[in-house]
């Protein structure tokens, strides 16, 4: 995946409060193949603007080219030294890192 497109900054915090995301990006019930190219805009984008928190609650449905953006978005995040955290992991978005073999990358990012 190519995180050289994402341009990253220390400018704004997002903050986990309880389940809420202040400053953060919720992401949808659905995130198949045809939602990844739109993931990986909508959070380059607020990778732009500064730290990152990615509400994944609602997460119903986890494809493995979404997984491969959020990865691509958190090592982004990690060279530029901003933070990047995944917050309210629904146990559908759990179980796909599992299945993936991603537990210990995720857990660096998951609160």
């Amino acid at each position: 995946m190519d995180t050289g497109a994402w341009s990253v900054s220390d400018n704004e915090n997002a903050v986990v409060t309880g389940e809420l995301v202040a400053g953060g990006y919720r992401l949808p019930s659905q995130l198949d193949l045809t939602s990844a190219r739109k993931l990986k805009d909508d959070i380059g984008s607020r990778l732009a603007a500064g730290a990152v928190v990615v509400d994944a609650g609602a997460v119903d449905r986890l494809s493995t080219p979404c997984v491969q953006v959020l990865v691509a978005a958190a090592l982004a995040a990690a060279s530029a030294n901003v933070p990047f955290r995944i917050a309210n992991a629904s146990e559908v978005f759990r179980a796909a890192v599992v299945e993936l073999g991603l537990e210990t990358q995720f857990r660096n990012w998951m609160v």
